[in-house]
């Protein structure tokens, strides 16, 4: 891997909020950050409703700790 593509990948990497532990990911989507919420219940809410509004299972609630570990 070189410089550019190192670059590249920072780049494309959200920006996290630590105060906002929790993130609503689009599965589908390459795993697109959609939200990030203090609370994990508030998370959990935000998930189903965009799950209701997508009519199936499609966002996921994930921490910072694991989008952390991603390459």
């Amino acid at each position: 891997m070189n410089l550019s593509n190192s670059l590249d990948n920072a780049l494309n990497r959200p920006i996290l909020d630590l105060d906002k532990p929790y993130l609503v990911i689009d599965i589908l989507d390459n795993n697109k950050v959609i939200n990030q919420y203090k609370y994990l219940s508030t998370a959990h809410k935000a998930k189903n409703r965009l799950d209701n509004i997508y009519g199936g299972y499609r966002y996921s609630v994930r921490s910072v700790q694991t989008i952390q570990h991603w390459s």
